[in-house]
C-alpha cells in the first residue's frame, strides 16, 4: 500500500554565538505526528511551536513530521480488530525502519491517535523516548492514566458552550441535527448536553462518513433546525468525518455551528466556542523545551489548555441575518466585511491628512511671523543688555573679525587694560599695535581656535601701550556678528597673582634648596665623623676582647654581642647618612643613583622591586637629578610601608622631550583626593618639588586597586637652568 507519510524534516541552525571553549549542545530530534497526511494546522504548528522551542532550547533542533493515514478502504467499510492490528503493526515496521538511525529526544502526539499509536508501539520504534501531547479533549481523557514517559496539555472542547451559543443566535430553533461520525463518546456527550434543555429541542442524530446520502438527509431536514457538525480526532476503526465538500454545502442551506474551529471556521459554518490554538501550541512547547531540557516527563504534571472564546464567521452572521447585538460580550468575529470608511480608509486619511497639513502650515506661517516679531524685540532687548554687560564688564572684551584679522570693538576694561582706547584699535591689525608679545604665539592661538571653536584659561602676556608687559588668562569663543565668523576673547589681569606665585616659587627653592644644603651637611658629618667613631669603637671592642683570651664564656659572648650591635649601628648611620645625601647620584647620575637606591630598599625591607630603565639620556641637569631621587625615594618608602604588597615596579625613562618616573604596586590603594587634602605632607611636598621645575606628577589610586604614581618633568626647560633647586 502506498504510504503518505514521508517525512518532511525542517533545520533551523541556531545562529547563538558559543562562548569560547564552551562545547555547541548536541543537536536534538523532535517527531511531530499528526493523524493525516495534511492537517489544518500545521503551518500554525510550524509558526508558533518550532520557534517557541528554538527560543527556549539551546543548539540545533531538527524536527520531523510524520503521519498516520489508514488506508483508503478503512474509511469505505467497517473491518475488523485483526486488520487494524495488521496495518498499525505495518506502519510501526515503516516507522522503525525510517527512524533506526534517528535517536528521537521527543514526540510529540498531536491528538489521540497518534498518542495511542506512539504509546503502543514505543519500544519498538523509538525506545525510551518521551512523549508529549496535545489536541486531547480534556473532557474524553480527563483522569485518564498514561503510561511513564508521557505528559502534555489537554485541550477543552466547548461542546456545551457551542449548543448554548447556536440557540443564543437563533432563539426559535426547534431541532438540533448532529453530523457526527461513528463515534460513541461524542454522540453520548451531545446528548447529554442537549438533555439539558427537557425537551425544548429535538436531537436528530445523522451518522455515517461524508456521502451524498447524508447529504440528502440534511437537505429533508425540517425548519427551524440548526446543525451542529462534529469531527473528534477518532480512534483507529471509526473514521472521521472530514467531509469538507458537505460541511461547505450544509452551511449554505442550514445554519451550521461546530465544536471544532479547524473544521467549521472559513468552511461556511456559522462558529462556536474554541480554544485559542495559538496559546495551546506555547503551553505545548512549554513542556515540550522543559523535557528537551532534561525535565522527566513524570515530574511534569498534565496541564489544561486555554480558556474557550466564542469565535464566528461574519459572513455567516449576515447570510443568517443574525445582528452581532446577539453575541456574548468578548466574542471575536472574524472575516468580517470592510465598511465603506474601512474601504476608503487610506483615501480618506490622505484627504483629511492634506486638509490638516494645509491648516498647519497656515498656521504656523502665522506662528512664524508672531514667533519672528517677538524674535526680534527680544533680540532687541538683548542686544541693549549685551551692549551694557560688553561695555562694563570688569574683564577686558574684544570683538575681532577672523577672516580681516581686525579688531571690531572692545570694552572699557579692554581700554585700562592695553593703555589703547576703542577709535586706536578699531579696524586695526594686531600687527599694527603690537599687543601680543610673542605673535607666533597668537597665531597658534587662532589656528587652534578655528579648529576647536573654543579656548579656556590660557595664560597670555601682552604689552600695553606704554611698554608695560602683562600677564593675562584669557579665554576665546567663536561667534558670528552680521554673518561674519569673529572671536570673542574675555582677558583677566593676573599680572599680580604671577608675581606673587614667583615670589613664593622662589622662597619653596630656597627653602628647599637650604634643606637639601641641610641634608649633605648631615650626611657628611654622620659619615665622617660619627660613622668614623662608632666603627673605631668597635675595632677598639673587638681587639680588647682578642687582649683577654681567659675571659669567661658569657662575658665573651656579651662582648661578641656588643661588638656586633656597634657595627650594626655603623651600618645604619651610614644608611642614613645615603638617604640624606646620595653621593652616588652626584658622581654616577641619576640612572645608578636610583637603581642602587631600589636594591638597598629591596634588601632592607625584605621585598621586590623592579627597576627598568628606558633610554635616559646623559648629563640630566642637577635639579631635575635630585627632584627624580628624591620623589623615588618618598614614593617608594610610602608603598612599602602602607600597600600591604610585597611586589613594586620602578620605570625611568625618556619620552619626548621629558623624563619619567613612575612608582606602581599592586595593594590596598588609598583614597587620593582625600589623602592630598589632609594635613600629611609627604605627597604635598612632592607635588611641590615637581612644580619647581616645571613637572607634573599624577598618583591614581583606588582602594583594593592598587597606586601608581607618575612624575614628567621636561628637559628642555630645565637645561636652561643648572643651579641645584632641588623642587621637582
Amino acid at each position: 500500500m502506498k504510504h503518505f507519510g514521508a517525512s518532511i524534516v525542517c533545520i533551523l541552525l541556531c545562529a547563538v554565538p558559543c562562548a569560547a571553549g564552551t562545547p555547541e549542545p548536541a543537536e536534538k530530534h523532535v517527531l511531530l505526528l499528526f493523524n493525516s497526511r495534511a492537517p489544518d494546522n500545521l503551518p500554525l504548528v510550524f509558526g508558533t511551536f518550532a520557534p517557541a522551542v528554538r527560543a527556549r532550547v539551546p543548539g540545533l533542533i531538527t524536527f520531523h513530521v510524520d503521519y498516520i493515514d489508514p488506508p483508503a478502504r478503512f474509511l469505505r467499510t467497517n473491518f475488523s480488530k485483526e486488520e487494524v492490528d495488521s496495518f498499525l503493526a505495518s506502519e510501526a515496521e515503516t516507522f522503525r525502519r525510517r527512524y533506526a538511525g534517528v535517536k528521537l529526544d521527543l514526540v510529540v502526539a498531536t491528538s489521540p491517535a497518534p498518542l495511542e499509536f506512539s504509546v503502543q508501539y514505543r519500544d519498538k520504534i523509538f525506545p525510551g523516548a518521551p512523549i508529549v501531547f496535545m489536541g486531547l479533549g480534556s473532557r474524553q481523557f480527563a483522569g485518564k492514566t498514561w503510561p511513564a514517559g508521557v505528559t502534555g496539555v489537554l485541550l477543552p472542547v466547548g461542546l456545551r458552550e457551542t449548543i448554548d451559543l447556536a440557540l443564543r443566535l437563533e432563539p426559535d430553533t426547534e431541532n438540533i441535527a448532529v453530523i457526527s461520525p461513528l463515534d460513541p463518546f461524542w454522540i453520548e456527550a451531545t446528548q447529554q448536553e442537549i438533555l439539558r434543555y427537557n425537551g425544548r429541542v429535538k436531537e436528530i442524530l445523522l451518522l455515517g462518513p461524508a456521502s451524498y446520502d447524508l447529504f440528502k438527509k440534511v437537505v429533508a431536514l425540517p425548519p427551524h433546525t440548526v446543525v451542529l457538525f462534529h469531527l473528534a480526532s477518532p480512534v483507529f476503526g471509526q473514521p472521521a468525518l472530514a467531509g469538507r465538500d458537505l460541511i461547505d454545502a450544509v452551511s449554505e442551506r442550514i445554519p451550521t455551528f461546530s465544536a471544532w474551529d479547524f473544521l467549521c471556521l472559513d468552511h461556511g459554518c456559522i462558529g462556536g466556542v474554541y480554544a485559542d490554538q495559538t496559546k495551546l501550541l506555547l503551553r505545548t512547547a512549554e513542556i515540550a523545551s522543559r523535557v528537551l531540557l532534561g525535565t522527566r516527563p513524570d515530574d511534569i504534571p498534565i496541564v489544561d489548555g486555554p480558556d474557550l472564546q466564542v469565535e464566528v464567521d461574519s459572513r455567516a452572521l449576515s447570510r443568517w441575518h443574525i445582528p452581532e447585538s446577539r453575541l456574548p460580550r468578548g466574542s471575536q468575529v472574524l472575516y468580517r466585511q470592510p465598511t465603506l470608511w474601512e474601504q476608503g480608509r487610506k483615501y480618506f486619511l490622505t484627504g483629511i491628512a492634506v486638509i490638516v497639513v494645509q491648516a498647519l502650515l497656515i498656521f504656523g506661517l502665522f506662528w512664524q511671523r508672531a514667533r519672528r516679531r517677538k524674535a526680534e524685540i527680544e533680540l532687541g532687548k538683548s542686544e541693549q543688555k549685551f551692549s551694557k554687560s560688553f561695555r562694563h564688564s570688569p574683564l577686558a572684551i574684544s570683538i575681532a573679525s577672523t577672516n580681516k584679522d581686525c579688531y571690531l570693538e572692545v570694552n572699557e576694561t579692554f581700554e585700562e587694560l592695553t593703555g589703547w582706547r576703542r577709535d586706536e584699535v578699531a579696524g586695526r591689525n594686531h600687527s599694527d599695535i603690537k599687543l601680543w608679545v610673542d605673535p607666533e604665539y597668537r597665531s597658534t592661538f587662532l589656528k587652534r581656535l578655528l579648529a576647536q571653536g573654543s579656548l579656556r584659561n590660557l595664560e597670555i602676556r601682552v604689552r600695553r601701550k606704554d611698554g608695560q608687559i602683562r600677564t593675562t588668562l584669557g579665554s576665546a569663543e567663536l561667534i558670528e556678528v552680521g554673518g561674519e565668523p569673529c572671536a570673542l576673547s574675555v582677558f583677566a589681569d593676573i599680572t599680580e597673582r604671577k608675581q606673587a606665585e614667583e615670589a613664593l616659587a622662589g622662597v619653596s627653592h630656597k627653602l628647599i634648596e637650604a634643606q637639601e644644603k641641610e641634608r649633605t651637611r648631615i650626611a657628611r658629618e654622620l659619615h665622617d665623623d660619627i660613622n668614623q667613631q662608632i666603627a673605631l669603637a668597635a675595632i677598639e671592642l673587638e681587639g680588647l676582647q682578642q687582649s683577654n683570651p681567659n675571659l669567661d664564656s658569657e662575658a665573651g659572648r656579651r662582648m661578641k654581642a656588643l661588638v656586633k650591635r656597634i657595627s650594626d649601628i655603623g651600618m645604619e648611620v651610614q644608611a642614613i647618612s645615603h638617604r640624606l645625601h646620595s653621593s652616588k647620584l652626584e658622581i654616577l647620575g641619576v640612572v645608578s643613583a636610583c637603581r642602587s637606591f631600589c636594591r638597598e630598599v629591596a634588601e632592607l625591607n625584605k621585598v621586590t622591586v623592579d627597576f627598568i630603565e628606558e633610554g635616559v639620556p646623559r648629563g640630566v641637569p642637577e635639579d631635575v637629578s635630585l627632584c627624580l631621587f628624591r620623589i623615588l625615594q618618598e614614593s617608594l618608602n610610602n608603598a612599602i610601608k602602607h600597600s600591604g604588597t610585597d611586589q613594586f615596579e620602578v620605570r625611568l625613562g625618556a619620552v619626548s622631550d621629558e623624563i619619567q618616573l613612575t612608582v606602581r604596586d599592586c595593594g590596598v590603594g588609598f583614597d587620593a583626593p582625600a589623602a592630598l587634602s589632609g594635613h600629611g605632607l609627604g605627597l604635598i611636598s612632592m607635588r611641590e618639588r615637581a612644580s619647581l621645575v616645571k613637572g607634573t606628577i599624577s598618583i591614581t589610586s583606588k582602594p583594593m586597586a592598587g597606586t601608581e604614581i607618575t612624575l614628567r618633568v621636561p628637559i628642555a626647560l630645565n637645561r636652561e637652568s643648572q643651579a641645584i633647586s632641588g623642587a621637582a
